[in-house]
């Protein structure tokens, strides 16, 4: 993996054109009811309120939760989501943007080898990219794509590259 540590500690925006191409689907789009066969003894992290929710609903546990408590940019709050999760870590996170404490905060979370959330006080939608930055190889990594469904990638070296070449296209 290229060291981007530089990068890693000013805040990075989204740029148009890296929009662009955050709006593809990268990895599988996958149904709800297949969901549960598609995952493995891996880690389990998931960046959204809807896909926790539904994770949570089909009594599935990852091992990082990152929400920030709204949906398609409204408040919308999950009981479940509320009450999970040994640890809880919380920051700021404006939309559009990937802070060094977002950044700071997912890699702690993947470490503690407990059931992480990460309550994000701004947006987390781009909070994809720091978890496939710091995420295990073979983690499923499972985030929601708007009016289109789940979406699940288990993490390997391509999948790092890709971040990378998006993480070198945001403005520092």
């Amino acid at each position: 993996m290229e060291n981007l540590r530089s990068e890693l500690d000013k805040p990075l925006v989204l740029k148009e054109r890296t929009r662009k191409k955050l709006q593809r689907i990268y990895g599988e789009l996958v149904s709800t009811p297949d969901l549960p066969g598609k995952l493995s003894g891996d880690m389990v992290i998931c960046v959204g309120d809807v896909v926790t929710d539904t994770l949570l609903s089909l009594g599935i546990q990852p091992d990082v939760a990152i929400v920030d408590y709204k949906t398609k940019r409204e408040k919308m709050v999950f009981e479940r989501i509320k009450n999970y999760g040994d640890k809880v870590l919380k920051v700021r996170n404006p939309a559009g943007t990937v802070t060094p404490e977002l950044w700071a905060a997912v890699r702690k979370a993947i470490s503690m080898g407990e059931k992480v959330r990460v309550d994000v006080d701004g947006e987390e939608d781009l909070a994809v990219i720091p978890v496939i930055y710091f995420a295990p190889l073979g983690a499923t990594v499972i985030y929601g794509m708007p009016n289109t469904g789940l979406v699940l990638i288990k993490v390997s070296d391509e999948d790092k590259k890709k971040v990378n070449e998006i993480i070198r296209e945001m403005e520092v």
